[in-house]
């Protein structure tokens, strides 16, 4: 065996009287010592795909952070944990850089857009009931994603839609909390025709394509009014019940 002596995490964990899963476990060290590098990537910001030295069996995301940001990066990192947001339970600090640690994600929304195929409505239905339920919980805790879009909400190959770029987050406290109304407009009409209406418009010019499934483009229209995301998760919620058969 060579190297320093690694951090262990059981120490963490029965400090803090979490279980280790629960547990956002800090290392002290290089990830490198403990990760060899397979290929960088770039999906909801640059990473790096690894695999670890030892008993290489899985993929794992590698993400970096240097400068005046990386410690409130890290704080939000160990704060948020939410199925349908990207987290982390382990992070690697070392020559000033914060390095967090995630699984491997391997496609973003903007991927599905790009194919061509198309969801069907309850595809769509589950895809944004999980965006939503993603940013109630950030509603929550008081913190705002302002850049929300296709290209960092990535897709998991189970289907967990996962919404990434927590460190463009902001805390908010003084001031009502973003209710996304425009930025799910787009990404629901990307989703249901590949593309965004010109002038800021709200719709669908696939008639044809989604004259069957008149619960998605209502769910569309209803954004307009700008209700709160908890107003849409109800409404989706209940059209999404109403689909299935």
């Amino acid at each position: 065996m060579r190297g320093p002596i690694k951090d262990l995490a059981l120490g963490e964990a029965s400090t803090s009287g979490k279980s280790l899963q629960d547990t956002f476990i800090v290392r002290h060290e290089s990830p490198w010592e403990t990760f060899l590098k397979v290929y960088a990537c770039e999906l909801a910001g640059p990473f790096d795909v690894a695999i670890p030295r030892v008993r290489p069996r899985r993929l794992v995301a590698i993400r970096t952070f240097r400068g005046p940001d990386a410690d409130r990066t890290l704080l939000r990192f160990k704060e948020l944990y939410h199925p349908n947001i990207l987290c982390s339970r382990e992070c690697f600090l070392h020559d000033g850089s914060v390095f967090v640690l995630h699984d491997d994600v391997p496609i973003s929304l903007d991927h599905l857009v790009a194919c061509e195929a198309y969801p069907n409505e309850i595809e769509l239905a589950a895809i944004l009931a999980q965006i939503l339920d993603g940013l109630m919980y950030l509603t929550e805790q008081r913190v705002e994603h302002p850049h929300l879009s296709c290209a960092n909400i990535l897709v998991t190959g189970l289907g967990e839609v996962k919404i990434a770029g927590l460190e463009k987050c902001l805390n908010v406290q003084a001031r009502p909390v973003l209710q996304y109304s425009e930025p799910l407009e787009l990404i629901t009409m990307e989703l249901m025709q590949k593309y965004e209406k010109e002038e800021g418009k709200t719709g669908v010019d696939d008639i044809e394509r989604w004259h069957r499934a008149p619960y998605a483009t209502e769910f569309l229209i209803s954004m307009e009014a700008d209700v709160s995301i908890e107003t849409l998760r109800t409404v989706g919620a209940t059209r999404s019940t109403s689909i299935v058969p």
